[in-house]
């Protein structure tokens, strides 16, 4: 029993917070050569879902699931002197991150540590360490897209020409916290109007548990450009109205001209794209133009990637 142990035991760790890839350290007190410390790390899932039998009402079950990360025992330094034992622990260098996630649904997933310090098969004390996962890369990922013919549809049967495309991330590889730059020209070939223009950072969340599967999907950050056609506009931060122009010609093979630039804060709360054992995290920009009603729209969309921020590395 717990009683039978010293009441003052303590296990301290210098910071909570640990990049991986560093060291963390810390002591405990008290318990003697017997105890053992463990650094632990774990995924977790719960997925919420539907079950019927034949002419039965659905109604709703859960399941879960946990998968073990990384499961390690840290050395004691017991000094001779005193009932103090030191340590420090390389934490491996490509652990995701630290996260808990749940949709509205009430499912989720989670990727947790903690040190445990144990004395024979009792858990005396539980720490929670928040892992920060470290860049694949410092180097910049440019994207690059040049000149693509997309054709606009009318009820996607009658063609109406086509919208040109040429597009530019200076870098899809960023931090949370940094900036996404993009660059975009059109060039309108078509016999209709552009009359919006947006830009969308999608996280999309996939996870499961015993074969049963959930996805959520949501806006982390976004710009939109109202009724631009034929003018440049410099930023997306600071929309100009300008009037739509139409092809003069009679058989719409000119053309209205677009050329912006669009810059997207990625927040700091956003998770950082990893793949595990029993989730997915992955992120997209994409970018809308859209037409009229009933004509298709031309949809960009770039694979991004989260990481923590550069700047701490």
């Amino acid at each position: 029993m717990r009683n039978n142990y010293p009441q003052n035991c303590t296990l301290k760790v210098k910071s909570n917070i640990v990049v991986a890839g560093t060291s963390l350290s810390g002591f405990c007190t008290s318990l003697g050569a017997g105890a053992s410390l463990y650094f632990t790390g774990t995924e977790c899932t719960k997925v919420v879902y539907t079950s019927s039998s034949s002419g039965s009402t659905g109604y709703p079950r859960e399941s879960y699931s946990t998968v073990n990360i990384v499961r390690s025992i840290i050395s004691l330094d017991w000094s001779r002197l005193s009932s103090v034992a030191s340590f420090e622990f390389h934490i491996p260098d490509l652990l995701p991150s630290s996260m808990h996630y749940k949709d509205g649904n009430g499912s989720y997933c989670c990727v947790n540590y903690q040190l445990k310090l144990q004395l024979g098969r009792e858990i005396i004390e539980v720490v929670p360490i928040q892992i920060i996962s470290r860049p694949s890369c410092n180097l910049p990922a440019p994207y690059v897209e040049d000149h693509t013919r997309r054709r606009i549809m009318l009820a996607y049967c009658v063609p109406k020409g086509s919208i040109e495309t040429s597009i530019k991330v200076d870098d899809t590889r960023l931090g949370t916290g940094e900036i996404l730059k993009i660059w975009l020209e059109l060039v309108n070939n078509s016999s209709v109007d552009i009359k919006r223009i947006s830009c969308k950072l999608f996280e999309q969340i996939d996870w499961h548990s015993c074969g049963h599967y959930t996805s959520d999907t949501t806006i982390v950050a976004s710009k939109k450009l109202s009724g631009l056609a034929g003018m440049e506009c410099n930023t997306a931060t600071k929309p100009t109205k300008v009037k739509a122009i139409r092809p003069s010609n009679s058989d719409h093979k000119l053309i209205n001209s677009i050329t912006f630039e669009a810059f997207l804060r990625v927040p700091e709360h956003t998770l950082h794209t990893s793949t595990g054992n029993l989730f997915e995290i992955k992120h997209y920009l994409c970018i809308d133009v859209q037409t009229k009603c009933g004509l298709t729209n031309v949809k960009i969309r770039v694979p991004v990637q989260i990481t923590s921020p550069r700047r701490n590395f």
